[in-house]
């Protein structure tokens, strides 16, 4: 082993949010947002935000035994000058009673090397918490007002037969 492989170091990391919708329509919710544009803006505050380029492709959740059904592998990179790891991990979704609950649960290397790493212990795993909760949230008020729409249509469709 390299001596630069002996000191890398990955920090895992998970969120998670309940979301107004059905477990059924959840992820196709995200791959709307998505398809309407790869680049989101993330970061812990409002105005300490940075563009980031999201993939998203869809596999299977081999992470839930009870059920077979989709999730989203996940990876962004910054698309600004300040030192944004880039993100991989997997967003999945589950039934929570009437909810659904969004989870990601994700990987980074910190930048910077021993110094990277003691800020991450520090500082840095906790913005990148709130940065996780920020885009989750962001996810649920899109994935909430598409599944009013969709609902709204519905009705009116019943209405007018």
């Amino acid at each position: 082993m390299a001596p630069e492989e002996a000191v890398r170091r990955v920090t895992r990391i998970f969120a998670t949010q309940d979301v107004k919708c059905p477990f059924s329509g959840t992820i196709e919710f995200i791959e709307r947002l998505h398809q309407s544009g790869s680049q989101h803006l993330v970061g812990p505050f409002a105005g300490l935000r940075t563009p980031v380029v999201c993939d998203l492709r869809e596999v299977r959740d081999v992470t839930d035994e009870s059920r077979i059904h989709e999730a989203l592998v996940l990876h962004w990179k910054a698309q600004a000058k300040i030192p944004v790891p880039e993100m991989s991990g997997l967003l999945t979704v589950r039934p929570n009673g009437p909810l659904t609950q969004l989870r990601v649960e994700g990987q980074y290397e910190p930048p910077f090397g021993l110094p990277g790493r003691l800020f991450d212990v520090l500082v840095g795993r906790y913005i990148t918490r709130r940065t996780l909760r920020l885009f989750l949230a962001e996810l649920r008020t899109f994935i909430e007002a598409e599944w009013e729409k969709e609902r709204a249509a519905h009705a009116a469709r019943i209405e007018g037969t």
